[in-house]
């Protein structure tokens, strides 16, 4: 029987796979059946049949109905959209994208982190007003990057990336990972575990979250940890939205608590215009374009592919996740 692939990533503006990929898709694997279904009621027709699923979401209701369903492939890093009980509890295999965008997501978090720091967001708001605010901007001191402790929380394939270039920078760097006891990678210069992150927390000046969205990091900054931040620090963020307690963020911002945030990512996306975030002068907005570069698209696709030739092959798949714990 031929194996039956369904395709269902569709989430517009800007997360929908481009028509000619599902086509490459088709054309590269010719003893497939490879159906594109981009809304519910064709996922609902076609996935009782399916053996393969290239998803980046997926309902309860619609877990039920993929009965012979084997494996599902995440073109995006977090799964927690995919992780429905049905699936955590099947046999079902899931694979995600990690690391196909980690270079670009590293250098957008760099960007944000010295963007804030050197006030280039004051910058680009007063050159909308035509103001020369070269008194507004050297009234917030910046020390450089040699002798500033930059916090690396979660080490994975992005934050081990961070760490890298934050380190070519001249930044001290330390990191926060559930298994502090592996060795440190290259440009780390201390590894904590998560237990330790308010007292990391209180040494940053910059903390950058990297970390997958978990039932264990679920608003891992909240109020307690956001207090302990230094006045002067920055927080970026080009993880999950979930990962902050935006509201108590929102708090920190507004009584300069912390000094500044870049942000990719947020709870509500897109982010209402009546957030208040929008209106902070010490934030900096990305609407979450980390991952973007040359192509976004060919790269997960590739990636889609060795797995679909792994799996036929009885190999074993490339970004397996631990379904309990969520990445």
């Amino acid at each position: 029987m031929r194996p039956r692939i369904v395709v269902a990533v569709h989430d517009p503006p800007v997360w929908t796979l481009p028509e000619r990929e599902v086509a490459r898709i088709a054309a590269a694997l010719p003893d497939c059946d490879v159906v594109n279904a981009p809304m519910d009621d064709d996922r609902r027709r076609e996935l009782p049949a399916a053996d393969i699923l290239l998803a980046t979401r997926l309902s309860s209701e619609l877990a039920r109905l993929a009965l012979r369903l084997k494996w599902i492939h995440s073109s995006a890093v977090g799964v927690a959209p995919i992780l429905v009980p049905e699936v955590v509890t099947s046999d079902i295999v899931v694979t995600n994208g990690r690391g196909v965008h980690a270079e670009f997501i590293a250098e957008h978090a760099i960007a944000l982190a010295l963007a804030v720091r050197r006030s280039l967001h004051t910058a680009v708001a007063r050159q909308t007003e035509r103001i020369w605010a070269q008194a507004e901007i050297e009234a917030v001191p910046c020390p450089p990057a040699r002798g500033t402790r930059l916090l690396v929380v979660g080490l994975g394939e992005i934050g081990t990336r961070v760490a890298r270039m934050a380190s070519g920078l001249g930044f001290t760097v330390a990191a926060i990972r559930r298994r502090s006891e592996l060795p440190a990678p290259p440009g780390v210069a201390s590894v904590a575990g998560s237990s330790q992150l308010i007292a990391e927390l209180r040494l940053a000046d910059v903390v950058v979250l990297t970390a997958p969205r978990t039932s264990e990091t679920r608003a891992m900054m909240g109020a307690e940890e956001i207090a302990a931040m230094r006045p002067t620090a920055i927080l970026v963020n080009v993880a999950r939205g979930r990962l902050v307690d935006e509201a108590a963020l929102v708090a920190a911002l507004e009584a300069r608590q912390i000094a500044g945030a870049g942000l990719d990512a947020f709870v509500q996306e897109p982010l209402p215009p009546e957030h208040p975030l929008w209106r902070l002068p010490n934030v900096l907005i990305s609407p979450h374009t980390a991952a973007f570069g040359a192509d976004y698209w060919a790269p997960a696709v590739d990636l889609f592919l060795e797995n679909v030739r792994r799996f036929r092959s009885r190999e074993p798949l490339l970004n397996v996740v631990d379904k309990a714990h969520g990445y």
